[in-house]
């Protein structure tokens, strides 16, 4: 794709590595440096998934532009106060959980649900180690699924994730082991630029694997001793997909701080939480103590799951420091 003058090629960011940026122009991947104007205004205003324009200077590709960016999925950087963008020009955002090992991160999951919600990205809820579930037996399990109400934190096997069901949120079922669910996955990549994310451990590299096994993704254990996921995606990466788009591998999200919260927008991210929220009393009710909301009495009548709440609180409290 040809741009600007007749050197410039517009090409898209696949990964970033050691201030070498790896670009697909569609025809090939190419490996490109900033530019100096670029590099001196900040080395990481170009992010994984930009589209940005390239222009051969000697025998060097060098990012001269960065076109106009989409939806991002972004959180606040780790050390600094600033925007850290995971993934750029996002469609769509597959929050991967596991029914076990590791046991799902439920407040992971509503921030995630939530930041795709707030960024105007589609998500979806993929359950993997399907396998893994029916090794807890058929009365186990239709137990832990019968107790949606789990206290936030709560380790448990499936309790809690048929109601993201219920909230109108797509969830597919997959095992890499049996192969179920993998088509109705594959399906839903092609043609679009997505992100997997989810805690560490839940099996995403496995499945992009699965999916496309020349990545050769490396793979990594359960911890025994924390019963978490060790970290093997150290950097986000976008990856051509064979039925056109591409898919991201993203880290393992043990630190998820959202970016750019505006607390009065925040409910917008719940939509249970937004739509009873309709009924408070104050139109500016935050549903913590203010008299007569309509959320927290839904809650007390069991019409919203408290863990929701209790996520919704969390993020808010973070929000409102501004962090």
């Amino acid at each position: 794709m040809r741009s600007g003058g007749p050197s410039a090629t517009v090409g898209r960011v696949l990964r970033i590595a050691g201030g070498i940026y790896h670009v697909d122009d569609a025809t090939t991947v190419v490996q490109a440096s900033l530019r100096g104007r670029l590099k001196r205004t900040d080395s990481r205003i170009v992010s994984v998934g930009d589209l940005v324009e390239l222009e051969r200077v000697g025998d060097e590709m060098r990012i001269v532009r960065l076109r106009a960016r989409g939806g991002a999925l972004s959180r606040h950087g780790v050390s600094k106060r600033r925007e850290q963008v995971i993934v750029a020009n996002v469609d769509q955002v597959a929050v991967v959980v596991s029914v076990t090992a590791p046991d799902p991160d439920f407040l992971m999951v509503d921030r995630l649900l939530a930041l795709a919600a707030l960024s105007d990205i589609d998500a979806f809820l993929v359950v993997n180690k399907m396998d893994l579930a029916d090794l807890t037996g058929p009365a186990e399990h239709a137990s832990n699924l019968a107790s949606p109400g789990a206290a936030l934190g709560e380790s448990a096997t499936g309790d809690g994730l048929e109601q993201y069901a219920a909230l109108g949120v797509e969830t597919l079922r997959t095992s890499v082991e049996s192969r179920a669910g993998l088509k109705a996955l594959a399906g839903r990549l092609a043609g679009r630029i997505t992100v997997l994310s989810g805690q560490s451990g839940v099996g995403k590299s496995s499945l992009l694997n699965a999916l496309v096994p020349e990545l050769d993704l490396r793979v990594g254990e359960i911890s025994e001793r924390r019963g978490r996921g060790r970290h093997t995606t150290v950097a986000s990466a976008l990856y051509r997909y064979p039925a056109g788009g591409y898919v991201a591998d993203t880290p393992g999200l043990q630190y998820l701080a959202l970016w750019g919260l505006d607390p009065a927008e925040l409910a917008d991210g719940f939509v249970e939480i937004a739509a009873t929220g309709e009924r408070c009393r104050f139109a500016d009710c935050r549903h913590r103590v203010e008299p007569d909301c309509a959320v927290r009495t839904a809650v007390e009548a069991g019409t919203i799951e408290r863990r929701r709440l209790e996520s919704y609180l969390r993020l808010l409290d973070e929000a409102e420091k501004g962090r």
